[in-house]
């Protein structure tokens, strides 16, 4: 039975080059259409109704727009499966495809047959990552279940900067990175960047971390992170 596909890319170029290889691939894939924004990709996924997306994560509206877009086909199209094309296999961006909804990862650096394969996978319901991205997975799953019995102390918040302090404060408030974009007029790679030096300098390794051990202290420190975000 074919796979029907549609490809989201950011670039036309990108979408038919990923078409193309992937109708002359020998692996029964029937590439029903191609979008390169989210707004193009919604309206394809209405109309054709794909068994699999590939879907890149820079598309024309900005740099992560393809993991909102994950996010909305999870929501509404739960039937349709994707597949996440990274531009590497950074941990937390191997992690935020699989939080969005993602059934299968693959950075483009690895080879075209791996992307093949994946999608075949994915189709025959299996959740599809290399060996490294699993580690990666494990990993991070092994240091949520390593927190500690204290809190991060008072004063590990003077190694923040007042903007990776309100970041801080917004996400344990549960805001996903795009909302903490909006909210701070700063785009979603940025957001990206600030939650990784506040992983870094408070020694946790993702938001439930971040959460569990950290909310009592921006609770205190609410009422001037508030001020400076509402400013």
């Amino acid at each position: 039975m074919a796979v029907s596909i549609l490809i989201v890319e950011g670039n036309f170029l990108g979408a038919e080059l990923l078409s193309s290889a992937l109708k002359r691939c020998q692996n029964n894939f029937d590439v029903v259409g191609q979008a390169t924004s989210f707004a193009d990709a919604t309206r394809k996924l209405q109309e054709l109704r794909p068994r699999v997306t590939v879907t890149g994560m820079r598309l024309q509206e900005g740099q992560t727009s393809g993991y909102k877009l994950i996010s909305h086909i999870r929501e509404h199209w739960p039937r349709t499966l994707t597949v996440a094309l990274l531009n590497d296999s950074r941990q937390e961006d191997v992690l935020e495809a699989f939080r969005c909804g993602a059934r299968g990862v693959i950075s483009r650096d690895q080879p075209f047959r791996v992307l093949a394969k994946c999608i075949r996978k994915v189709h025959e319901g299996e959740i599809w990552a290399s060996s490294d991205q699993i580690g990666l997975v494990f990993e991070s799953l092994k240091k949520s279940s390593d927190i500690f019995s204290g809190r991060v102390p008072q004063g590990a918040l003077a190694d923040l900067t007042p903007r990776e302090r309100d970041v801080a404060a917004l996400v344990i408030e549960g805001l996903r990175n795009a909302e903490i974009g909006a909210k701070l007029s700063v785009s979603e790679h940025t957001v990206r960047n600030y939650i990784m030096k506040i992983y870094d300098k408070l020694g946790v390794a993702n938001r439930v971390q971040l959460t569990r051990q950290c909310v009592d202290l921006f609770d205190r420190s609410r009422p001037a992170a508030q001020e400076r975000v509402g400013a």
